[in-house]
């Protein structure tokens, strides 16, 4: 007796546990635009036109908002690229329910799919709402596979009525039900227990993890693109997998965001399928696929503003295109190619293989065949899964696994090369190493014949180091003796104010100067150069001035050209050895009246002192010859004129106008004119002094490279 009532109580139990299933397809369905709360307690009254009724049907069907032709609805369907307005709508469906419902523990309602917003309501009383506040809206709430708790208080035998509050764009998919079902009421257990996203999302982790290891691996091997193809596509198809997880929806509020998400990651793991492929079959990357990553691109950035569905089927026909040229030029060009290698390796003493064993061949043992069986399979599932969801209203089931299949094989040909690459730099390391012992023992006695060449070269270093501070001191010794042959400071006189500026570039200079005195009177300036550079130029220097000197002193009242030919009869004797030459400015004064001779020199420069006007002396005529040459004496031109109180002259040595600033431009004679005629009057030293400023102004920020030496003269 007790074994019966147990029995009895367990089939009670049982019966609670799993409740009366309900399919809602086989329930007339009343819908109309708009909502009222009053609408969600009863049904409508017969003949009320306002409501559109959706008989019963037999199997799963869809129920999209857009397909009911409701009044007041706009028009637009599939490729309808723009958004329409929001607007609400109200579903309601009658169901009866029997005892076995009534008691059951857990009843639950099920639904494939529902959006865009969405409330459910039994018998008026609210039971769950996805109205999610926004601003001034709301967000996009379109779930899947969606398990509604029942409450038993509200549940009454026979008739009952459930209402759908449900809100979206009218013209889009998935503003209703827009899966073919099933949608039902049952029990929450049995319910749950169809939930298999957890094997999605363990095959999530999966692509994810191969991704990344991929990526790693391009990062050692950067040469190796397919690394970084294969990586990236499998990551786009872990993320558009992972955005359609009730998981996902669960973090992110705004389905809208998912949604472009999961439609971008499938427009652009397309490309980089093909490329992955390409890389790794032909070891290039063509036009076609850079074509469709920039449609693919295209499409993702269009999908952030327009509608979504439409550039899914512009998207179709794209990877129809896509996988017609794969299997035509990746796979046809890559088999041909491995077939044509196994056909030239097969033995020619043994019968000859038939065409189809070859191909067979191929697919098994060459990386072409291997990825297109992966390929093949991935294709095949794709195919079904577009008509599962555009024909027959489905949802995404067989790529998401035929992927596995593919990426399994391709990791396989991956890693097969990494291994061959591995296997090849350990055979290379091996040569290298015997290479390097033999290296070392050649090597060991090179070092010690370097070890001997080191301590020759640092004995003769030393001598070269000791010989040349020998030089540098006699450089600066040479220097401290010609500076000490040219006058420390201009002359005082009281009709001619001078001033001047020596600066040799390094420590001896081949420019030179010197100033003549008759009495207590200025009676002639000298500013030259000497050809050629170093210490032989710098000597010349101390020659010549001694040699003009001379002819100053000793032959003060001849002409100047008596006293000049002189002068260059001498330097020429004394210069015809080392061959250099003496150009200059030498001016002679008596009085006012002033003899100017530019033996090969550069122009110097007249300022009148009420004008402040400049002029060249020697524009418009020839410059005598420069001193020791022979055809001096024919040369000579003198010019002669007359000096006022306040009149200023400038004469300088090349290296003045010819040096180069940091923007490789010279200062050049305009701008010496310039600055000599906007020079401060005051006396002979502000004058120099201010074309000295602006030279230093030009040349900041770079190095000089000659010699300078420069005289203003300016008659009181």
């Amino acid at each position: 007796m007790k074994r019966l009532v147990i029995a009895f109580l367990l089939g009670m139990s049982a019966g609670s546990a799993f409740a009366q299933y309900v399919d809602l397809g086989e329930c007339t369905f009343y819908i109309r635009a708009g909502f009222e709360d009053s609408w969600t307690r009863r049904l409508p009254a017969a003949g009320d036109g306002s409501w559109t009724v959706v008989a019963p049907t037999r199997g799963e069907r869809s129920l999209e908002m857009r397909a009911l032709g409701l009044p007041g609805t706009p028009r637009g369907g599939t490729f309808s690229f723009f958004p329409a307005p929001p607007m609400e709508f109200t579903v309601l469906v009658p169901f009866g329910a029997d005892l076995t419902l009534l008691n059951s523990s857990d009843p639950a309602l099920f639904l494939k799919h529902v959006g865009q917003e969405w409330a459910v309501y039994l018998n008026g009383v609210l039971l769950r709402s996805e109205f999610v506040r926004s601003g001034t809206g709301y967000l996009e709430r379109s779930l899947r596979d969606v398990i509604v708790p029942l409450d038993k208080r509200r549940l009454a035998r026979g008739q009952n009525l459930l209402a759908f509050r449900l809100r979206g764009d009218p013209v889009d998919d998935r503003t209703g039900f827009n899966r073919s079902g099933p949608y039902g009421i049952g029990s929450y257990r049995s319910l749950a227990s169809g939930n298999r996203e957890y094997v999605d999302l363990m095959l999530i982790g999966v692509y994810a993890f191969f991704a990344l290891y991929h990526c790693v691996l391009f990062a050692l091997r950067p040469k190796n693109k397919a690394y970084l193809y294969f990586g990236v596509s499998t990551l786009l198809l872990a993320a558009y997998m992972a955005a359609r997880t009730n998981a996902a929806t669960a973090i992110v509020a705004d389905t809208a965001v998912l949604r472009r998400i999961e439609y971008s990651s499938l427009f652009l793991a397309l490309p980089a399928i093909l490329a992955f492929l390409e890389s790794l079959l032909l070891m290039r990357r063509s036009a076609f696929v850079v074509a469709v990553a920039a449609f693919s691109a295209a499409s993702a950035v269009a999908g952030q503003f327009l509608r979504l569905e439409p550039l899914l089927y512009i998207w179709y026909a794209a990877a129809l295109a896509s996988v017609a040229y794969a299997l035509v030029s990746t796979f046809g060009k890559a088999m041909a190619r491995d077939y044509r290698e196994m056909r030239a390796a097969a033995d020619p003493s043994a019968d000859s293989p038939t065409a189809l064993a070859l191909f067979a061949s191929v697919l098994v043992r060459k990386d072409s065949g291997r990825v297109a069986m992966g390929s093949l399979v991935f294709g095949l599932a794709v195919l079904a899964d577009v008509w599962l969801v555009g024909a027959a209203g489905g949802t995404v089931f067989w790529s998401k696994y035929a992927f596995f299949v593919f990426i399994t094989l391709t990791a396989s040909v991956l890693a097969r090369q990494f291994a061959e690459v591995s296997e090849r730099a350990e055979a290379m390391n091996a040569g290298l190493e015997t290479e390097v012992d033999a290296r070392t023992a050649e090597l060991s006695a090179a070092t010690a014949e370097r070890v001997r060449l080191n301590e020759e070269i640092s004995s003769a270093n030393a001598l070269l180091s000791s010989a040349m501070e020998e030089s540098e001191r006699d450089v600066r010794i040479a220097a401290a003796v010609q500076k000490g042959f040219f006058p420390a400071r201009p002359l005082a006189t009281a009709g001619w104010d001078v001033s001047y500026v020596f600066e040799p570039a390094s420590g001896l200079s081949s420019d030179f100067y010197d100033f003549f005195q008759d009495g207590k009177s200025l009676s002639g300036v000298l500013l030259g150069s000497v050809s050629g550079s170093g210490v032989a130029s710098g000597l010349v220097t101390v020659l010549a001035k001694n040699v003009f000197g001379r002819g100053m002193s000793e032959m003060a009242g001849e002409p100047l050209a008596a006293m000049l030919s002189r002068v260059n009869r001498e330097l020429s004797r004394e210069l015809s050895v080392v061959g250099n030459t003496v150009s200059c400015t030498f001016l002679r004064f008596s009085g006012d009246r002033v003899e100017y001779v530019n033996a090969g020199h550069t122009d110097a420069f007249l300022r009148k002192g009420g004008s402040k006007r400049v002029a060249g002396l020697d524009e418009g005529r020839k410059r005598s010859p420069p001193f020791g040459r022979d055809d001096f004496d024919d040369g000579l031109l003198a010019l002669r004129f007359t000096l006022s109180p306040g009149d200023a002259l400038l004469v300088y040595t090349a290296g003045l106008v010819e040096s180069v600033n940091a923007k490789k431009a010279a200062y050049g004679g305009a701008r010496l004119a310039e600055a000599w005629r906007r020079a401060d009057p005051h006396n002979a030293e502000s004058l120099l002094a201010s074309v000295m400023i602006d030279f230093r102004n030009f040349m900041a920020g770079s190095r000089r490279a000659g010699d300078i030496c420069a005289m203003a003269v300016v008659k009181r």
